[in-house]
């Protein structure tokens, strides 16, 4: 395994952290997380740097590159700000690339040049107010009717629906399956859709691109909008986990390093008992083992990327890479309180806002609890 970059992904690296560094100012993320208000700005800029189209062929208007460039951008986005990476992640990973593996040729036409130009944001509707880390028991009813389906039910924890354009939406199609597996199918719908109503909710952390409810009332969807084989999703599902478990690894560990970063240098400008707390031995062991953590995450990402380059299966891998990533986010946050003690608490420092956002991690994108479970299986256990 090679995990030297090349000369133009080194390049291709340094832009996005100037980017990065550019863009995501003190102000405009505080801004956008007090406020709750998803990064507009930013998003567009991102789109008219062409990076919506780093995991998309070039017919359809992408760059064409693959994971590696994928991991690289998504960790300098983390590393400049976890809502850069999040707002990001949901409309070309969530969406786009779930539509490029299991869509149809017309709906990849009709739908991922406008997400790779910025003009669509998408959001992925898959949790439901009884549905969590049991996903494939979805309830969310979508009926029939020939040339179109019927949407009925609810949707919990969707991020980023509302700014979305279309909602990519897992529903059951038939009520009462042999296995729970079958009978679920996924839906391109239109955000606006008459029935369909949208209500933020408030929550700890990543309020920039917060959840939200969502509920569908007698919602109608084209068959056109139907994604891969009805009664199948699951199987497509499936397909997208890979790069999803990725990208949310790397934005963690980019994360967790500007972390690191930051307590590192509060920890040689801080002074106590006459020198900087940088040269107590407590505070040093700490630091170390929080950039072990942000090293150790890094490279269980790019493991991952590495192995879908190659065409590798890689199931085991990529929730090791997700499940390790988030909690070594939250461990190095909590640390990194800890170092800056009481200044670590108050808004007026970027820790408190790094360990609010830092809490989620081992929820969302599947359970810490499910990770371990999914690796138990593939060791054999």
């Amino acid at each position: 395994m090679d995990l030297a970059f090349t000369p133009e992904q080194e390049l291709f690296r340094e832009s996005v952290r100037r980017f990065m560094a550019k863009e995501c100012t003190r102000d405009y993320i505080r801004s956008c997380s007090d406020n709750d208000r998803f990064p507009t700005e930013l998003y567009a800029r991102m789109a008219a740097q062409g990076w919506m189209g780093i995991p998309f062929p070039t017919e359809f208007g992408g760059a064409g590159l693959g994971p590696i460039e994928l991991a690289i951008f998504l960790e300098e986005a983390g590393y400049g700000w976890y809502g850069a990476g999040s707002s990001y992640f949901t409309t070309v990973v969530l969406g786009g690339y779930n539509i490029l593996l299991y869509g149809s040729e017309a709906q990849k036409r009709d739908f991922l040049p406008g997400i790779i130009s910025g003009a669509i944001k998408s959001a992925f509707a898959l949790s439901e107010p009884n549905v969590g880390s049991d996903a494939a028991a979805v309830e969310l009813f979508a009926e029939d009717h020939g040339d179109h389906f019927v949407l009925n039910g609810q949707k919990m924890f969707t991020t980023n629906a509302h700014v979305a354009d279309i909602i990519l939406t897992v529903c059951r199609t038939i009520r009462h399956p042999q296995k729970k597996h079958h009978g679920i199918t996924v839906f391109i719908v239109d955000a606006d859709s008459p029935g369909i109503e949208i209500r933020p909710l408030k929550q700890l952390g990543r309020t920039a691109t917060h959840t939200n409810e969502v509920f569908y009332r007698d919602v109608r969807v084209p068959r056109s909008r139907m994604m891969g084989e009805l009664h199948e999703g699951w199987v497509g599902l499936n397909k997208g986990l890979g790069v999803e478990r990725l990208s949310v690894a790397m934005m963690y560990a980019g994360t967790s390093q500007a972390i690191v970063d930051y307590a590192v240098r509060y920890a040689k400008e801080r002074r106590q008992f006459g020198q900087p707390i940088s040269k107590f031995q407590a505070v040093q062991h700490k630091l170390v083992d929080m950039q072990m953590k942000a090293d150790i995450a890094r490279l269980l990402g790019y493991r991952v990327a590495w192995m879908l380059s190659a065409g590798m299966p890689c199931f085991k891998e990529m929730s090791m890479a997700k499940l390790y990533a988030s909690e070594a986010l939250f461990d190095v946050a909590n640390n990194g309180v800890q170092v800056m003690g009481g200044y670590g608490v108050l808004k007026e420092y970027d820790m408190e806002l790094f360990f609010r956002d830092s809490r989620i991690g081992t929820i969302g994108a599947g359970a810490s609890e499910i990770q371990r479970t999914i690796i138990a299986k593939q060791m054999g256990l």
